[in-house]
């Protein structure tokens, strides 16, 4: 009777333990989150009457008070298909335009019309950082129109 005993009861102990260190780690976790944010802008850019020549797509993040955004993902599509190079620029506030990336030749988007470029991985949080208020284009070879956007 007395071994049974013990063993609940240790039983019990080990689950409490686990509980209490478990939950401050969580608490922790969760409170790290919620001080990213974390921002998509979509860019559609119009070109000789068409709706759509191209489109852009940039992720970037920044934590909460923080006056530095970090640029992790930017990606390019043109549809129709059509071969081509791309980069990617950005002007921080006061500054010169520099290259991000440099051409970077499209590849074709597998069951779709379109070409495409990326840079950088989504979701992360690593890439250039950047401060608030910086302009950052993409420009297609051979394309007058850039696309750009303001980083919030």
């Amino acid at each position: 009777m007395w071994n049974q005993t013990g063993k609940a009861l240790l039983i019990g102990a080990t689950a409490a333990l686990a509980v209490t260190t478990a939950a401050p780690a969580q608490a922790a976790t969760q409170a790290a989150a919620a001080k990213v944010s974390k921002h998509q802008e979509v860019r559609c850019v119009t070109q000789s009457g068409r709706t759509c020549a191209y489109s852009v797509s940039f992720f970037y993040w920044n934590k909460k008070g923080s006056d530095r955004r970090g640029l992790n993902y930017v990606q390019t599509a043109r549809s129709p298909y059509k071969a081509g190079k791309a980069r990617w620029l950005y002007k921080q506030p006061g500054g010169k335009t520099h290259v991000g990336k440099n051409w970077r030749k499209a590849h074709a988007i597998q069951h779709g019309n379109a070409a495409e470029v990326d840079w950088g991985k989504a979701g992360a949080t690593a890439g250039p950082k950047l401060r608030k208020g910086t302009l950052v284009c993409v420009q297609w070879a051979h394309l007058a129109k850039k696309a750009c956007h303001t980083l919030k």
